[in-house]
């Protein structure tokens, strides 16, 4: 039998041997010591995703209201009052707040002139110091006593200073307060000026916080534009405006959810200013205004188009509604108290999207000081993914192969990936070219009767037992998306299930010798059959590269493995012979060697640079690049072995005795059990 995959391993069907081969090169040789990181996406992944929602504004026509309803399934539209949101300036914590404006305005009633400074010092809890000053550099002198330090405010745990125009809409910068912000550990150095709608104070709760009090709708405008770019509202001739209003929806209501998270907690702000919570930029940086004007008035308009709008679950609470960059093709499972199932994300394909595919290279000496304990690293296998897109989706657990030993790192989510963090990966969702992907182990066994067992991860898709068959089935070979697989008789007849295709058979045609293996093409349209006199059959996208048909053999044909380009072929003999066609090369065989047993069955590398024989009775003939994983030569065998099957990544496989019983090698994990009845003639891995 034979399950050929791109990059990926294949599987054998049943027939047996004796022995063992030790491959030629060095199980421990080194990674390269420059390793490629691929990847998909940036962020998490969880809730809206930005280029995703872009995409489908501009390529798929879709309005705000079908975007939010994608990403956030199972959520209604409404609508909410235009309340006061207290937002912390993070950048500005434990550190006196300096306030000027270009018109007058007032610090809890005590006025200030236009281009006045004010430094609000905390003075002790509920205390507070208004001091008149120029700038950082400046301590200030107390504005009630005309000395520095004095106590000037008490019996209130906050303080603010107002603009003298309480309209919060103008887009005048002159009639905003401006925040001074000096350098953290240098105060004396002026670090930047922003200019915020609103109001702005601090608080002394435990500390001193700086804040700003604004409405809303104002705040979203400080928003969006920070979390979303404003040109995009005009991609696809204004299409991408709609992008700009589910953004616009998604803020509003996450907003509100970490609102109600904070309130519990004891915060005295609704929310922050940082990643943590949202972006927020106020209305302009040094002058510059960063919610208005030619630039930013796409995003303006989206807060204004959706004014009030905000996501309800079913059960009427507000959800979190978490947003990111880009998917990279499949959104995340949210955690804990979200109800968002994940979604495929066409949207995210977008073609001007940067993020939807990524390479990183990282240095193998920094994964050894990451693993000191495995000394130094030969490979990395990702063991298990979300299933979720592309490459299997999201990585969840990787090994870490050591000279001295392995490490497996578990990786519960986003957050929990310790790999990604060291390594400033985009995403948690990523793969290594330089080493063969794992998929969850399983595998087909295939009975003489036509039953198909599945064992560990594999799928039962059905089976040839109560179907007119002209002789018994002898192999099993499946589709390269493991969606599906095809049964073969000895008068060549095939059977497809699943995903698999019938491209032809042989069932009227009077064979010189029976077929013994199916051997699939790796795109998965085609296949070769192999009869026991050496004849090879094509079909489908299988071409045909040469045959033994004409040549008489010392022993039959037991098995056919095809190269991972499909454009090459090995047959091999019962004792151990091996042919070769197309781009197939000659690793070695036991053709000139007495065994013991008979070969049953072979299995090509992952890499094609090598493959292995099994006999009977269980022994295990290795040549190339392959490895010796061990073997039941010289054991005690209540029944012969019937087939092999290779791990996904090359590093282990499994031998079958004919009732079934499996027995691992190398990194397959133990499925053994006792399951036929009838004979297993075959084995296949699910690719």
């Amino acid at each position: 039998m034979s399950c050929i995959r791109l990059l990926r391993c294949l599987l054998v069907l049943l027939v047996a041997g004796s022995a063992l081969v030790i491959p030629a090169n060095s199980a421990e040789a080194l990674a390269p010591e420059t390793i490629t990181v691929e990847g998909r996406g940036w962020g998490h992944g969880r809730g809206l995703q930005q280029w995703g929602a872009l995409g489908y504004a501009v390529n798929y026509g879709w309005k705000h209201e079908q975007i939010l309803q994608h990403f956030y399934s199972g959520t209604v539209l409404s609508t909410t009052e235009n309340s006061d949101v207290r937002v912390q300036v993070s950048g500005n914590d434990r550190q006196d707040v300096l306030i000027t404006s270009g018109s007058p305005y007032t610090v809890e009633g005590v006025q200030f002139q236009a281009g006045e400074v004010v430094r609000i010092v905390a003075v002790g809890p509920s205390n507070f110091s208004f001091r008149k000053t120029t700038g950082c550099d400046n301590p200030g002198v107390d504005v009630a006593t005309n000395q520095p330090g004095r106590l000037h405010h008490t019996g209130k745990s906050y303080v603010e200073a107002l603009p003298a125009n309480l309209d919060t809409s103008v887009d005048d910068l002159n009639q905003l307060l401006v925040l001074i912000r000096c350098v953290p550990g240098n105060p004396a150095l002026e670090f930047s000026r922003r200019h915020y709608r609103g109001a702005i104070g601090m608080v002394e709760i435990g500390g001193q916080y700086t804040f700003n009090r604004v409405p809303m709708e104002e705040y979203l405008r400080g928003v969006v534009q920070q979390e979303m770019p404003s040109y995009w509202g005009t991609e696809g001739g204004g299409s991408g405006m709609e992008a700009l209003e589910a953004q616009a929806v998604a803020a509003r209501t996450y907003l509100l959810a970490i609102s109600a998270s904070r309130l519990a907690r004891n915060y005295f702000t609704d929310t922050c200013d940082t990643i943590s919570c949202q972006v927020y930029g106020g209305a302009a940086i040094n002058g510059v205004p960063i919610d208005f004007g030619e630039t930013y008035w796409t995003t303006t308009s989206a807060v204004r188009a959706t004014a009030g709008q905000i996501l309800l679950s079913s059960d009427g609470s507000i959800p979190l509604t978490e947003f990111g960059s880009s998917s990279g093709g499949y959104t995340a499972p949210l955690e804990e108290n979200s109800g968002f199932k994940a979604v495929e994300d066409l949207g995210d394909a977008y073609e001007k999207n940067p993020q939807k595919l990524w390479t990183k290279e990282i240095r193998r000496s920094d994964i050894e000081g990451m693993f000191p304990e495995i000394g130094g690293l030969k490979g990395i296998r990702v063991t298990l993914r979300n299933g979720l897109g592309e490459w299997g989706g999201r990585t969840r657990q990787l090994v870490f192969l050591g000279t001295k030993a392995d490490a497996t790192l578990d990786i519960a989510n986003w957050r929990g990936d310790q790999f990604r963090k060291k390594f400033s990966l985009k995403s948690d969702w990523y793969q290594f070219p330089q080493f063969p992907d794992y998929s969850d182990p399983g595998f087909w066994l295939a009975k003489s009767n036509g039953g198909v067992l599945a064992v560990g991860t594999a799928k039962h898709f059905g089976d040839a037992k109560k179907v007119n068959r002209s002789g018994d089935i002898v192999d099993i070979a499946g589709i390269p998306t493991a969606g599906g697989y095809w049964l073969v008789t000895s008068a060549g007849e095939v059977f497809p299930y699943g995903d698999a295709q019938h491209h032809g058979d042989l069932a009227a045609v009077s064979l010189a010798a029976p077929i013994v293996a199916i051997t699939p093409h790796p795109d998965g349209r085609g296949y070769w059959l192999a009869s026991g006199d050496g004849g090879v059959f094509t079909f489908g996208s299988a071409s045909y590269y040469g045959s033994m048909g004409e040549v008489a053999l010392n022993k039959p044909v037991v098995g056919m493995e095809a190269t991972r380009s499909g454009m090459g072929y090995w047959l091999v003999a019962s004792d151990g012979g091996i042919f070769s066609f197309g781009d197939a090369q000659f690793y070695g065989s036991t053709g000139g060697i007495q065994l013991n047993m008979p070969i049953t069955s072979m299995a090509a590398a992952p890499d094609g640079n090598g493959y292995w024989f099994v006999a009977s009775d269980g022994g295990v003939f290795a040549f190339g690049s392959v490895g010796f994983f061990g073997s039941r030569g010289g054991d005690t065998n209540r029944r012969p072995t019937s087939g092999m099957a290779v791990s996904n990544t090359g590093e282990g496989y499994w031998l079958v005795w004919d009732d079934g019983v499996s027995f691992p090698f190398g990194d397959t994990p133990d499925f053994r059990s006792s399951v036929a009845k009838q004979t297993v003639v075959a084995i296949e891995v699910v690719p």
